[in-house]
């Protein structure tokens, strides 16, 4: 299912990987169209994620890849099936958009490897597997980091990418934070911007009623003027530190060739010790 930027490589290995788990792969009509940047025109892609929707057969949508696009359909798409049908949705980068609002709808969605990626990396290609199994118990490593605040917390796990959450705001899949657990990623942004946009979360009154958050991977963030002298890590821990609630930092989980799978939008409770999350998913 590609709903966003075209295929530049094939996906062969995350199907095969995919079929050795004993899943059937249906792959979308439109997947390996070009329109432009896109993967086929808005038309086609509405047309491939709908029918996929709507399939009773269709258990899980695991999508192409992310880049740009899923926002310019994500409002034209009826989730009626969907909603009285539910099915994994399984993605990340700019499918944030889609994950984000099936939360909003109260229907749990996986963030996690797309087609494209699927293959690269055993480890978390098998938690994906667990989750998608129906394994709701999870111990995931962190890597080391000084920031990180250990306890617990509880709530439903929500976000993705920084850029897709940001750009939600005030639209039909605008995060909803209160009493949740915020997640967060990016990647090839200047700190300026990550400055920005954590501060809209913030003026935004989207972190202050958090229960938690997990800080995943920030990749190729740059500081081309040399302005910030804090890292990334340390900027986030500017905006969340004061809050007084517990704090990941280290999960491998974004852009990176380890992307460690998370269900979003379904009730969890998580022990956070310095390194290790562990979460066990509230059906």
């Amino acid at each position: 299912m590609a709903t966003a930027k075209r295929l530049e490589r094939g996906i062969s290995e995350g199907i095969r990987t995919l079929e050795r788990w004993g899943l059937k792969v249906k792959v979308g009509k439109s997947v390996h169209n070009q329109d432009g940047y896109f993967a086929g025109s808005d038309e086609e892609r509405i047309h491939d994620l709908q029918l996929a929707l709507d399939d009773p057969s269709i258990k899980a949508i695991v999508f192409a890849r992310g880049g740009y696009g899923t926002t310019r359909i994500l409002d034209r798409i009826d989730f009626t099936s969907y909603l009285g049908q539910p099915k994994w949705i399984i993605g990340f980068s700019d499918l944030t958009s889609i994950l984000l609002l099936s939360s909003v709808l109260e229907v749990p969605s996986v963030h996690g490897p797309v087609a494209l990626t699927i293959g690269r990396d055993e480890v978390s290609d098998n938690l994906l597997k667990d989750l998608l199994f129906g394994k709701l118990d999870l111990d995931i490593p962190l890597l080391e980091s000084a920031n990180t605040k250990a306890g617990n917390c509880s709530g439903r796990i929500v976000g993705g990418n920084l850029s897709l959450i940001y750009e939600s705001i005030g639209a039909s899949n605008e995060i909803e934070t209160d009493g949740n657990i915020l997640f967060l990623e990016e990647v090839s942004e200047d700190m300026y911007a990550l400055d920005r946009m954590m501060n809209k979360l913030k003026r935004s009154g989207k972190l202050e009623g958090l229960s938690g958050a997990i800080v995943g991977s920030f990749t190729n963030i740059s500081d081309s003027q040399s302005y910030f002298e804090e890292s990334a890590e340390e900027l986030l821990l500017k905006y969340l530190g004061h809050l007084e609630i517990p704090i990941a930092f280290g999960l491998e989980a974004g852009h990176e060739k380890r992307n460690y799978p998370l269900i979003l939008g379904m009730n969890c409770e998580i022990i956070l010790s310095k390194d290790q999350l562990a979460i066990e998913y509230i059906i």
